[in-house]
C-alpha cells in the first residue's frame, strides 16, 4: 500500500540555506521513490516576505489557515512540516497524523555554553516580545504533533527532555556524495579565482557569525601559528565574510586543504559532511552533533588552542610536501559519507519513521 505525504513549510527558503537544503532533500527522496511505500501529495509554502508586517501576517494567520484547509481537503495520509521553526503550522485536531522535523532547539530552548571561562550564547537568549509569542506558538505546535523527527541523537535527547511524552525518531540528513565528489563532479579552481591562490595553503571555514560558530577561535589559531607558516595560509571565511554560489562552494571544498569547523553546537552540521563528501580533510571540535558523523581522528578538544594550532601546522606541512600538485582526495572520507548519509539510508529511515505512526 502506497501512502501520500503532504510537505509543508513557511517561506520558500532557497536550497543554499541549511533548512532549504533539507526541505528539498525530502522532496527529492519522495519524487525518486526512495521512501518505500510513500509518495509526495504536494508541497505547501509561500514566497518569502520582506516587510515585517507581511511576514507576521502570513506566518501567523494566512499560511496556518491554508495548511489547515489543505490538510482537511487533501487525500494525503500524513502532513510533514519540515522544520521546527514552522511548528505553529500543526493544525488543531488534524484528521491525519502530523510529523515535524526538529533540526535543533537553539532558539526554542536557548542556553549558554561555558568554555575556558568564555560564555557562548546558543540561540536567542533575550528575544523581543513578538519572538517570545512566536516561540510559544512553536512549542504548542510541537506538543500537538504526533511524531518529532530528529536529525541527530543530541537533538533527539534534548527533544525527549523537553517533550518527554512525545514520539520521536532519528532520521539523519542525506548528502548527495556524487554532487560533491571531485572525480564525479569536478569544479575548476577558476570558479574561486577571487580568493584561490595556488601558492598558498587554502583553509576554509563555512558558517555564519553566530557566537557558537567560534570564528574568534579561528583568529586565535591563525595568530598562534609561526609567522613563516601563517604567511603561507590563505584563510577564507565562507558565509561570514564572503558569499558563494553552489558551484563555488563545491570548488572550495574540492580545492581546500582543510575545512576548519570549531562550532560548539550544531543540529547536524552540513559543512563538515559536505567537505568529507568532497574528499576534504575536516578539523572540527568534538561537540554535538557534528561529532556523531565525523570520524574521531578529525575531532579536536573544544578548549585546547594548542591542539588546533598543531593540527593546522600538520595540514600546512602536508601541503608543503605536495606543493605544486593537486590536493590528494581522501577516498576514505568520501566512502564514510556514502555509508552513513546516503539518500538510500535517508529514505529507509524516513519510511520507518512514517510507518511507525500506522503500526497497530
Amino acid at each position: 500500500m502506497v501512502r501520500r505525504v503532504l510537505l509543508s513549510r513557511g517561506g520558500a527558503l532557497r536550497s543554499n540555506t541549511g533548512l532549504g537544503r533539507a526541505h528539498f532533500s525530502l522532496i527529492s527522496l519522495l519524487e525518486k521513490t526512495l521512501v518505500k511505500d510513500w509518495t509526495l501529495a504536494g508541497v505547501l509554502e509561500h514566497p518569502e516576505k520582506n516587510n515585517i508586517l507581511a511576514r507576521i501576517w502570513h506566518r501567523w494567520i494566512i499560511h496556518p489557515n491554508l495548511v489547515g484547509g489543505k490538510t482537511e481537503s487533501s487525500n494525503a495520509d500524513l502532513l510533514h512540516i519540515t522544520d521546527q521553526e514552522q511548528a505553529h503550522l500543526v493544525p488543531k485536531d488534524c484528521k491525519i497524523p502530523v510529523v515535524v522535523t526538529v533540526h535543533d532547539l537553539f532558539h526554542i530552548n536557548p542556553r549558554k555554553i561555558i568554555i575556558d571561562n568564555d560564555v557562548i550564547n546558543v540561540g536567542e537568549n533575550n528575544p523581543n516580545f513578538i519572538r517570545k509569542y512566536d516561540i510559544k506558538k512553536l512549542k504548542t505546535g510541537l506538543n500537538r504533533a504526533d511524531l518529532l523527527i530528529c536529525i541527530s541523537e543530541s537533538t533527539r535527547n534534548e527533544v525527549k527532555r523537553l517533550f518527554p511524552n512525545k514520539k520521536t525518531a532519528l532520521v539523519r540528513h542525506q548528502i548527495d556524495v556524487d554532487h560533491w565528489d571531485p572525480e564525479l563532479n569536478p569544479k575548476s579552481s577558476e570558479l574561486i579565482s577571487d580568493f584561490y591562490d595556488p601558492e598558498k595553503c587554502l583553509i576554509i571555514t563555512v558558517g555564519s557569525n553566530e557566537p557558537r560558530k567560534r570564528l574568534d577561535l579561528v583568529k586565535d589559531i591563525i595568530s598562534g601559528l609561526d609567522s613563516e607558516i601563517s604567511k603561507e595560509i590563505n584563510l577564507v571565511n565562507i558565509g561570514s565574510d564572503i558569499r558563494l554560489n553552489e558551484d563555488q562552494l563545491i570548488a572550495s571544498f574540492q580545492h581546500a586543504e582543510a575545512l576548519l569547523f570549531p562550532s560548539v553546537s550544531e543540529g547536524f552540521g552540513y559543512p563538515p559532511a559536505e567537505a568529507m563528501a568532497a574528499g576534504c580533510k575536516v578539523l572540527a571540535s568534538d561537540s554535538a552533533a557534528h561529532n556523531e558523523i565525523i570520524p574521531s581522528n578529525y575531532l579536536l578538544p573544544t578548549d585546547e588552542l594548542r591542539a588546533w594550532i598543531d593540527a593546522i601546522e600538520t595540514v600546512h606541512s602536508e601541503w608543503r610536501m605536495n606543493k605544486g600538485e593537486e590536493r590528494q582526495i581522501n577516498l576514505k572520507l568520501i566512502q564514510h559519507v556514502r555509508n552513513l548519509l546516503s539518500p538510500t539510508a535517508h529514505g529507509i529511515a524516513l519510511s520507518k519513521a512514517y510507518n511507525s505512526l500506522f503500526e497497530e
